[in-house]
């Protein structure tokens, strides 16, 4: 049976230091030569992922944000799937949650729009660039995020879920990426799309079935993912949240060819060890 093997980048298929390394290049490669279907699904914008999707030598379509965009930027006709959240969303969520928030950004073809940018942010979101930063309240935005990013005081946690929860329950989420220093960062995006549902549009896409799902996570934001995908595998060094939903979990972390090690024992791949 062929396979749709999917794999996140950070703390998954790249290493400490946000590398691939042959080996894993080689594994993906050999399995794509036996039929396989191999697709990245990241949280990274496209312009933080299109390097990595290269450097493997993909022609598949290309999961970023989430799940928010997918594109195959191999073939034009690839009708692009890429989901927004609606201004009068955005502006009526700002307005409502500002005097709590400390920094509020999102990213989009290589510009980042900013309240209140910090550029430490950064380190939480591998792959954004901001070489180009436009400071604005967000009230003034009239470009459509794919998400957002909320940096606020942490004793203002349950205020906002509350609030996104009943002001926009039936269009918005919430996940929070941690707490640290009286800080919490929230990422807020459409209730429907996630990776997971980008795989289930890749697998009707590619006339496949559930049962053909492998996915590689390691985050909080891999959990659907890992979750719904009929062999979905935690990386050794994932968060808890991942390891209570997946079926199964990695020898090796992402800094010992996690992914790679486990396909070559999956596959029965020896000949590339």
């Amino acid at each position: 049976m062929k396979h749709l093997i999917a794999c996140d980048l950070d703390g998954s298929l790249l290493n400490k230091q946000g590398q691939l390394t042959k080996k894993s290049i080689h594994v993906l490669n050999e399995l794509r030569k036996d039929g396989h279907i191999v697709v990245i699904a990241t949280g990274r914008p496209y312009e933080g992922a299109i390097p990595k999707y290269l450097e493997v030598g993909l022609d598949t379509p290309l999961i970023t944000d989430n799940g928010g965009s997918i594109i195959n930027p191999m073939d034009s006709s690839f009708a692009r799937q890429k989901t927004y959240l609606p201004l009068p969303v955005v502006h009526e969520l700002f307005k409502n949650t500002k005097e709590y928030i400390i920094s509020a950004f999102f990213s989009d073809n290589q510009v980042v729009y900013a309240y209140k940018y910090d550029k430490k942010l950064e380190e939480f979101f591998n792959g954004m660039s901001s070489e180009k930063v436009i400071e604005l309240d967000f009230t003034d935005l009239k470009v459509e995020p794919t998400g957002l990013v909320y940096l606020i005081n942490s004793k203002y946690m349950k205020t906002l879920e509350a609030y996104v929860d009943q002001a926009f329950g039936d269009t918005l989420s919430h996940r929070l990426w941690g707490v640290e220093n009286g800080y919490a960062l929230y990422e807020i995006y459409l209730k429907h799309i996630s990776k997971s549902s980008a795989l289930t549009y890749l697998l009707d896409h590619f006339g496949m079935k559930k049962e053909q799902l492998i996915a590689f996570g390691d985050g909080i934001n891999d959990v659907e993912m890992i979750r719904d995908a009929h062999l979905g595998v935690a990386m050794s060094n994932g968060v808890d949240e991942v390891k209570a939903v997946c079926k199964d979990v990695t020898k090796f972390s992402h800094d010992e060819d996690g992914i790679a090690n486990y396909l070559i024992e999956y596959f029965n791949l020896k000949d590339v060890e």
